[in-house]
């Protein structure tokens, strides 16, 4: 069995629409820390602020259920906006 998990913590938007956000990015990093430290065998994924882009969301989500047997746990968290439509706002453009 394997602990598999992307960290994703979005506090600053590219759109100028869409305001900055406080405690997202320590929220991702602190549990990607937590995860990192308690399952030393794990790699987890973690995607902060401008380099957690729409692109870089799909492909570690896509990376780690990709990864996943039936026998593994996943875990895929994130700490940013959302919207009515429940898309989740990434750091440029909204998934």
């Amino acid at each position: 069995m394997a602990f598999l998990a992307t960290f994703v913590g979005v506090g600053k938007y590219i759109d100028p629409d869409i305001r900055d956000l406080v405690g997202c990015t320590r929220d991702a990093t602190a549990l990607h820390a937590l995860f990192a430290d308690t399952f030393p065998d794990s790699k987890p994924n973690l995607l902060i602020d401008y380099y957690a882009t729409a692109a870089n969301i799909r492909k570690a989500l896509q990376e780690t259920l990709g990864a996943a047997t039936s026998d593994d746990v996943v875990i895929f968290s994130f700490s940013g906006h959302g919207s009515h439509d429940h898309r989740l706002a990434a750091s440029e453009p909204t998934l």
